[in-house]
């Protein structure tokens, strides 16, 4: 990267070699008029390249060619650099944007839910680009731009001082002043745009995502509202950014030529023809050169200020995550070599209160899985039952007390032995892919067979209805499985985690949206895994809860029976009366 922007700016010793070539060329049309001959530095300089002895016609022919081949080699080569720039930068930000994606997916729920879903996007794709696209690579253009700036006005005042001393502070003067009417402003509407822009789209996936409610209660309109003030709004903060340059393109260009004109009244007035020709063209080739120079820098100061608005989230986000650890698979693996996965839970004086909570949600907990073991969860809506689960499986992190699978922590356990723990969630998630690539969700494509796919689905009791489909197992299954029922939704989830054979199995809810027979015949299927496989599941239905080995009653955070089912009936009585509310003999 330095590199390129030191070559960058040794290019423009080839701007500076076309200007001296300009003004050469001018002196030489001067002379030839007045029928004398060269002097002083043209003549050097013609017998240097061994043109003294041409013709004046070749002499100003060659000089020419020179100039215009220096400016366009220049530029030639510029384009090709800054290209080559730009590349480098957007490899780079992939990587940042997959390093920062890597280190937010490290962190435990609680600190996922601190942004939305659409500033995650937001802030992984255009927040990344702007910061290392936009803001270093204008950059690395601004250092050769000023680089130029600085090379030929130094060649100018070689020239002439005072002549060009006037024309730096005219010009300087209108960039400073264009800086400072649209530095801050520019970044206002950066910040405007960026949250204007994920406002939108959150209103776009919101409504997509309810359409179902806001259909029957005709609440359409509001998101549409919503999003059409959100897009116009930040449709015009981006019309009023892009017009910005324009307004700097004409007042530096208007700077530019009030220079020239004014330098050749002086030069005119004060200097013989020879001289005033020669400084003027010297002026003006360098103009060519120096106005689109200023004008970029003026832009890309905008360019940067405006980019710190829309990156500025992103950068917070990635001061955030900057001490968030990425577990080495690799390290971890060569760790364990050969040692086996053994499904046994413990939780050492756990206790757990979510941000912003005034009460524990988990209050102090000790508690011991012991492998083959089938756990069912009970207690009333809120009593922490899928919070415990989460600190099980290492989706929350415990604020004080230890957890460990297998004897260390779950995030470790998971990494060693991925495919020994298997867990589905209150809600599964379900891609627009095809059966078969939601079953392996997470896993490369032809990762496991048809047949263990199969297997799987048979297992989750939706093999039959998947064979229905007219693609099968390639059939896609819709934006979040729009063509599913709840029940078949679940299903799948089951069979995902079903899919690796784990050893250990979470299951929060998992069969709340089953019919009796489907949710018997389901839990028969997991049932038939007892002894080789521990069950830790929240049970909806107190059936689940029968089956089990234990049951652990909780209420407000706190266990308050363990036991067989029998055992939990007798010491609580809540349990007992929804052992009645669900009409179980």
């Amino acid at each position: 990267m330095l590199g390129i922007g030191a070559v960058q700016i040794l290019l423009n010793f080839l701007d500076l070699l076309g200007i001296a070539l300009v003004g050469l060329v001018a002196s030489l049309a001067v002379t030839g008029i007045n029928s004398k001959a060269s002097s002083g530095l043209v003549e050097t300089f013609l017998k240097a390249v061994g043109l003294e002895s041409q013709s004046l016609q070749t002499q100003t022919a060659v000089l020419a060619t020179l100039a215009l081949a220096s400016f366009i080699i220049r530029t030639l080569l510029s384009m090709y650099f800054i290209r080559r720039t730009l590349i480098f930068l957007g490899r780079r930000a992939a990587e940042i944007s997959a390093d920062l994606f890597g280190k937010i997916l490290a962190r435990t729920f609680t600190e996922i839910g601190k942004y939305s879903h659409q500033q995650y996007v937001y802030f992984l794709t255009a927040g990344v680009e702007t910061l290392v696209v936009r803001i270093v690579g204008t950059t690395l253009t601004l250092a050769a731009d000023i680089s130029l700036l600085i090379f030929i006005l130094t060649a100018l005042f070689l020239v002439d001082l005072s002549m060009t001393i006037v024309a730096t502070i005219i010009v300087g003067a209108m960039t400073w002043l264009l800086h400072r009417l649209s530095a801050s402003r520019s970044k206002e509407l950066g910040t405007a745009h960026s949250n204007l822009d994920i406002s939108s789209r959150e209103s776009l996936i919101d409504a997509l995502a309810a359409f179902k409610e806001i259909t029957t209660k005709d609440r359409g309109f509001h998101y549409e509202l919503e999003f059409r003030g959100s897009r116009t709004r930040a449709s015009r903060a981006l019309a009023e950014y892009n017009f910005m340059p324009y307004m700097g393109k004409y007042v530096i260009e208007s700077s530019i030529m009030f220079s020239a004109f004014l330098i050749a009244g002086a030069q005119f007035l004060l200097t013989d023809a020879l001289s005033a020709i020669t400084t003027l063209s010297l002026f003006m080739a360098a103009g060519s050169r120096l106005a689109p120079a200023v004008l970029r820098i003026q832009q890309g100061f905008v360019r940067i200020t405006n980019s710190w608005g829309i990156a500025g989230s992103t950068l917070a986000l990635m001061r955030e995550v900057r001490t968030t650890t990425i577990l080495n698979r690799e390290k971890i693996s060569s760790s364990y070599s050969g040692e086996v996965f053994i499904p046994r839970v413990e939780l050492r004086n756990v206790a757990f209160r979510y941000p912003g909570s005034t009460t524990q949600t988990l209050v102090t907990t000790n508690l011991v899985v012991s492998p083959g073991e089938s756990i069912a969860l009970v207690g009333p809506s809120g009593s922490g039952k899928t919070t415990l689960v989460d600190l099980m499986t290492g989706i929350l992190a415990p604020d004080i007390g230890t957890i460990t699978l297998s004897g260390v922590s779950p995030r470790v356990a998971i990494a060693r032995w991925p495919e020994a723990v298997g867990y589905v969630p209150q809600e599964v998630y379900i891609s627009s892919a095809s059966v078969a690539e939601n079953v392996a969700l997470g896993y490369p494509d032809g990762e496991f067979k048809d047949a263990d796919i199969w297997e799987a689905l048979k297992k989750a009791q939706i093999s039959d209805f998947v064979s229905t489909l007219k693609e099968g197992l390639s059939t896609s299954l819709g934006d979040r499985g729009v063509n599913l029922s709840g029940g078949q939704k679940q299903r799948l989830g089951i069979a995902r985690a079903l899919l690796t054979h784990p050893k250990l199995l979470f299951l929060d809810e998992a069969t709340s949206a089953l019919d009796s027979q489907t949710e018997h015949d389901v839990s028969k299927a997991i049932s038939a895994l007892k002894g080789h496989v521990t069950l830790i599941c929240i049970a909806h239905r107190l059936s689940t809860a029968r089956r089990a080995d234990r049951v652990i009653y909780l209420d407000a955070g706190k266990v308050k029976a363990d036991g067989t089912f029998d055992e939990v009936l007798d010491a609580v009585p809540d349990f007992q009366r929804q052992a009645k509310l669900m009409d179980l003999p």
